[in-house]
Parts: C-alpha cells; structure tokens; sequence
C-alpha cells in the first residue's frame, strides 16, 4: 500500500509541476469571472420590476389560462410542471419570497453547468497521463521498477481522479468568491423551494441542493476520466489520445439526442451519464429508470477499465 501511495504522489507531483495544469486551472477560474461578469452587465441592463409580486402574480395567470384554454393538449408531464410552477409562486407570495433576487447562490448554481469545463481539462490530463509517457520514452524507466505494472496503472487514474476533485473544489470556491463579490452575502441563508415526492411545496438548504447538483456532475465526469484513461493506454501519440478523448466527449451527446427516436439508443453510454435527466422528469427513453442508467454506467466503467488494464499490462514497450 505504501508503495501504491508514493506512486500516486510522482504522478501527483507530474501533473502539478507542468505550467500546463495551473494555465488549466487559470482558465477555470477566469471562465467562472467571465460568465459571472456578463450576467451581471446583463442585469444592470434591464429595468428592475417595480412589483416582484405583481409579476409573480401575473404569471400565475397566465399559467393558469393556458391550462384552461390549451389544458386538453398538454401531456401529463406539462401539466403537472405547470401546476407546479404555480404551487411554487403562490409560495413565493405567502412567505415574501422573491425569486427574482439575485443571491451569491446564483453564481454557485451556474458554475454547476460548468463542470463540463473541469471535464474537458480533466480528459485533457487523463489522455496524456499513459500516452505522454510513450511520446516522451519515459515509459521504459517507469517498468524497471519494482512496482508491477497493475499498479502503475492505477496510480495513474487514482492521480486523475484527485486532479478532478481538486478542479471540482476549485469551481466550487471560486463561484461562491464571485458570488459573494457580485452579489453580498445577504442571500447566504437563502431556502432552495421545490415541490416534494407528496406534491407539497418543500424548504431546503441551498448548499444541499448545489453539492447534489456537483454529484450528478461527478457521475459524469468520473465515466468521461476512465474512457480518456483508457483512449491514453490504446495509443503512443498522447495530441491523438486527447484529441480522439475530446472528439468523443463532445460529440457524443449530440448523437444521442440524434438517435433518441431509436429504442436502441438507452443503452449507448452518453443516454445514461446525464442522472439528472430523472430528477427533472425527462430522460432520453420514457422507458429509461435511474436504476436502469446506473446499471448501465456500473457496466461501461467495468469495460473501460478492463481495455485500459489489458492494453496497459500487455502492451509491447521494446519498440
């Protein structure tokens, strides 16, 4: 075990050494800035409303005029998110609530759709961590060792995914910094109101609701890591391990959503990675369960693993 914790720290120590990893984390954060600073020029550019309620109010009419003039049409699904919506408003106007203000919370909840950022820079890491080492020919010094090649393997990967949740932290702080610059800290005990399982309207904490937010995220980028650790063991070249690890990520939900006509489609990886997609109510297949997906990523990890320890472990390194 020893051995194994002083592998992941030389491979810790490569990757934060290189210029490259703090450029990353540089982008992130400078990403994290950017996106906060054009919302905040964009809200500076509307009127504020002169009545929050007024507005609430004229909403839930609308909603509710809809449902009576085009209620036949709606599927069940729209119906119920309609008369959701207006459970939610009409807790708003009980309890004083406006959903319309801005809190720091705002911020932390956006850089939760930019996780697909800390995927591509993590992919990045993750295809060039086997790769690199055959395009620098540091891969013959590496298997002298006395360490086996299994566990090479696997201080490598325990080393992305730490490189991972070391982004992931550093999403998370940077957002709630920018928030709490952009917005104050009044908004700091702010409830997360939703509507509950027994259709009630329900309080809970906002912290709560952003870390489930990260979770489904992690789910993620845990199955993009491990097809990019595997795409890094199949070549030597490491540009073409990241760029054939990117290609695949990035394109990959675009096909599905291509082929979601096809009932087929549920069981291509990309259908499933998104656990989120159950809590909204809109999965790819109205077949498709959470327990199904899981099932379905459990298999795809055990997969990529078993490629990239077979092409690791039995690959010629003479040449």
């Amino acid at each position: 075990m020893s051995s194994l914790y002083n592998l992941v720290r030389n491979e810790n120590m490569k990757i934060y050494r290189r210029p490259r990893t703090w450029a990353m984390i540089g982008i992130l954060i400078l990403a994290l800035a950017l996106v906060g600073g054009i919302i905040q020029w964009d809200e500076s550019k509307r009127e504020p409303s002169a009545d929050w309620k007024q507005d609430i109010a004229r909403q839930n009419q609308h909603i509710q005029n809809n449902l009576e003039s085009e209620g036949a049409n709606f599927t069940p699904e729209d119906k119920l998110r309609a008369e959701n919506e207006i459970k939610l408003n009409n807790y708003y106007l009980e309890q004083n609530l406006n959903p319309q203000e801005r809190t720091l919370w705002n911020m932390v909840d956006i850089s939760s759709s930019m996780i697909i950022l800390v995927a591509i820079l993590t992919v990045i890491v993750a295809a060039d961590m086997i790769a690199a080492e055959f395009s620098w020919g540091t891969i013959k010094l590496l298997l002298v060792g006395p360490a086996s090649r299994t566990k090479i393997m696997l201080s490598k990967y325990l080393a992305t995914l730490w490189f991972a949740v070391f982004l992931l932290v550093v999403c998370f702080l940077a957002a709630f910094a920018l928030g709490a610059v952009f917005e104050g800290m009044d908004g700091l005990d702010r409830p997360y109101v939703t509507i509950g399982a027994d259709g009630n309207v329900q309080e809970g904490s906002m912290l709560l609701h952003i870390l489930q937010t990260y979770g489904y995220k992690v789910v993620e980028l845990i199955m993009y890591v491990t097809f990019a650790f595997m795409v890094s063991a199949a070549f030597r070249s490491s540009s073409m391990a990241i760029a054939f690890s990117l290609l695949f990520m990035l394109l990959g939900n675009m096909i599905v959503q291509m082929l979601s006509g096809y009932e087929w489609v549920k069981y291509i990886l990309f259908a499933n990675v998104d656990l989120s997609q159950y809590v909204s109510g809109s999965p790819i297949r109205p077949e498709m369960t959470m327990l199904f997906s899981i099932g379905m990523l459990l298999a795809y990890y055990v997969l990529f693993q078993f490629i990239a320890w077979l092409l690791f472990t039995k690959r010629d390194v003479a040449g």
